[in-house]
């Protein structure tokens, strides 16, 4: 795992200061809407994507302590906890119109819920085979390419929760 180090360690930092500026969007962002509903969807969206941000963090700063059992039981921790998150997320997200057919997010947020639900749950399996054979550098390196695509999928969501797109 040494050679991960560096990139531990800027995920560490990354992933901190992403998870402070995500507070501070929503933050922003609810306050210049009076639409409930609204607040509602970027809220659940926010939630997602610092489950998300939380994760990485977590892995990463695990894995700076010690080898592949510590980066395996770090990331199996995490991904239970992913998957709980999400699990309480996505009926909220429906509750709050999230996947409603007339929401012209539809789409994206059924991508980010299956994204979620999908990427923990490789989270989840990665992590337990590497349990089971901790000398593997191939489950380590997939281990590495979950934090990276879970950091995607966080930066995809925080977009959206600020609302840039739409924001005029």
């Amino acid at each position: 795992m040494g050679h991960y180090q560096n990139f531990f360690i800027a995920s560490t930092g990354a992933s901190a200061a992403i998870l402070g500026l995500l507070v501070v969007a929503v933050s922003v962002v609810n306050a210049d809407d009076e639409d409930a509903t609204t607040r509602e969807r970027r809220t659940v969206l926010a939630g997602s994507a610092f489950v998300a941000l939380v994760d990485i963090f977590f892995v990463s700063l695990v894995a700076l302590t010690a080898g592949p059992v510590v980066f395996g039981l770090g990331s199996l921790a995490m991904a239970i906890v992913g998957l709980l998150a999400t699990s309480r997320l996505v009926p909220r997200a429906d509750r709050a119109g999230n996947f409603s057919r007339d929401f012209h997010g539809r789409r994206l947020n059924l991508v980010f819920a299956t994204i979620s639900a999908g990427g923990f749950s490789v989270q989840l399996g990665l992590a337990a085979a590497l349990l089971a054979d901790s000398r593997s550098a191939t489950l380590q390196r997939a281990l590495i390419v979950v934090v990276v695509a879970l950091y995607g999928s966080a930066l995809g969501r925080a977009w959206e929760v600020t609302g840039i797109t739409r924001r005029g």
